[in-house]
């Protein structure tokens, strides 16, 4: 039998086209798998697989978290942290899975998330990116804890932890008030990292147009949080 199967046990791929877009997935049997093939797999609240099916595929989910550019690492990452495992909760914990894939994430946040450095010619997208699955995870049940810690490395750190800061600061000025932005406010009340993160990043050298984008986000990023601070 091989390893890799997708029963559809929620009968979401149905249409013939879907039904061969999953067995497509299927016959790649791991290798080779794109960011949709993996958002079909866990597919929010409808996943293509039991929770034992879909555990086959952590290895390659895994991997797609630890290259935040990829365009899909954003959403999955909150579908898995959000619903997923949540949902499948029971079932990977009599897997011995659940535990496991929590550890797993908190060491992508600290390997991959936070460490990141900054190259402007890869464009600024991957800190958006990563700027996202971090407040997910700070907003997570096993990741508030470590709000404190993962606020004070950002706050410290270069360039592209700097950069990483004031994108969370400005989702959190976007959206509604939450505990996690009370938490964020409380944090920095006292604290001139958020000021000294905006002059740091404005004397950084970029040329005037990149084709990575990563000057106009930038630029953008400074003004904005001119209108907060």
């Amino acid at each position: 039998m091989r390893s890799f199967q997708l029963s559809d046990p929620y009968k979401d791929f149905t249409h013939p086209a879907s039904r061969e877009l999953l067995q497509s997935i299927i016959n790649k049997q791991g290798a080779g798998l794109t960011g949709h093939d993996l958002l079909c797999v866990f597919n929010r609240h409808l996943p293509a697989g039991t929770a034992a099916e879909c555990c086959a595929y952590l290895r390659p989910l895994f991997q797609l978290f630890r290259t935040p550019e990829d365009d899909s690492a954003s959403q999955l990452w909150e579908d898995i942290i959000r619903i997923w495992l949540v949902q499948e909760r029971t079932a990977l914990e009599a897997l011995n899975q659940y535990r496991r894939i929590i550890d797993e994430l908190r060491r992508i946040v600290y390997d991959t998330l936070i460490p990141a450095p900054w190259q402007a010619e890869s464009g600024a997208g991957s800190i958006e990116s990563r700027a996202a699955m971090l407040i997910c995870w700070m907003t997570s049940p096993w990741g508030e804890a470590e709000t404190e810690d993962i606020l004070n490395t950002l706050g410290t750190g270069g360039t592209a932890q700097q950069f990483i800061l004031l994108r969370i600061f400005l989702s959190i000025k976007a959206a509604e008030p939450t505990s996690f932005a009370e938490r964020f406010d409380a944090h920095f009340s006292n604290s001139t990292a958020l000021y000294d993160a905006v002059l740091n990043l404005a004397d950084y050298p970029l040329p005037p147009n990149d084709a990575s984008g990563s000057t106009f986000v930038l630029k953008n990023t400074l003004e904005e949080c001119g209108w907060y601070l």
